[in-house]
């Protein structure tokens, strides 16, 4: 099906993906990347509570020997403490990134035999994966496509655009603790610019997170009903950026 919009032709060859940088750009200029806008709204106590409890944690096996400590040697720990929760996020995104890549790869069909990854992390978020896709059918579009929005300026790349059970549909794959309100409107994002760009009309979203740690699977439909709301909102955040960056480099 057709959208009956006028389409905003772009060059897509001027379209480029900094990988070292992770930055969009359109013949050069820096684009404004979705998850970057999104970053405006926040995800409330919950990242302070895991970033504190990753302190707690790191004290407690520090300090789970007996026996006396020197002064230093606490002032070490503390030191530590402070920042355990930069390893435990790293160590989390490097989980996320090797099992979105064997994702990828697989829907891509270039790893027909299934070899696991070694990982028992990554293994569950994998096999999760490949759970949930054989209890639909679907028909890849394309795969890590780098959108673009000319009017407002912001790009991305998404996941998986894709028949879903003969729906035409754009998913996005999490490894998060949970699925949260921004992952909404960064698959609006995606939908919007994908329409603009090739007129086609798309359905369906969906927010298909894994958790790292247990494996369990949780899949969210978001129809097309909730899609003007969504959009909504996701230009407010990429609105209040723009202004904070604009007040920033009035200073």
């Amino acid at each position: 099906m057709a959208l009956a919009v006028l389409r905003l032709v772009f060059d897509r060859s001027l379209l480029t993906f900094d990988a070292a940088r992770h930055r969009h750009l359109y013949d050069g200029k820096q684009l404004i990347g979705v998850t970057t806008a999104l970053g405006m709204i926040s995800k409330g106590d919950a990242i302070t509570q895991w970033a504190v409890n990753q302190s707690l944690e790191f004290l407690t096996n520090a300090f789970a020997q007996e026996g006396e400590y020197a002064p230093e040697e606490i002032q070490a720990f503390l030191l530590q403490a402070k920042y355990a929760w930069r390893a435990k996020r790293d160590e989390a995104a490097d989980i996320g990134t090797q099992a979105h890549n064997w994702i990828e790869s697989y829907l891509k069909g270039e790893n027909p035999d299934l070899i696991w990854p070694k990982h028992p992390a990554v293994r569950k978020s994998c096999e999760a994966a490949v759970k949930w896709t054989e209890a639909h059918h679907w028909q890849t579009i394309e795969i890590e496509k780098q959108v673009y929005h000319p009017k407002l300026g912001y790009a991305g790349i998404l996941d998986w655009w894709v028949f879903i059970d003969g729906v035409p549909s754009i998913p996005d794959w999490k490894t998060s603790k949970a699925i949260y309100s921004t992952h909404r409107y960064q698959t609006a994002a995606y939908l919007k610019a994908v329409e603009l760009e090739t007129r086609e009309y798309i359905r369906n979203r969906w927010v298909l997170r894994i958790d790292k740690s247990t494996g369990e699977f949780e899949d969210v439909k978001l129809q097309r009903g909730t899609l003007a709301d969504d959009w909504r909102c996701f230009k407010a955040a990429l609105a209040l950026y723009k202004r904070e960056k604009q007040l920033k480099e009035e200073k």
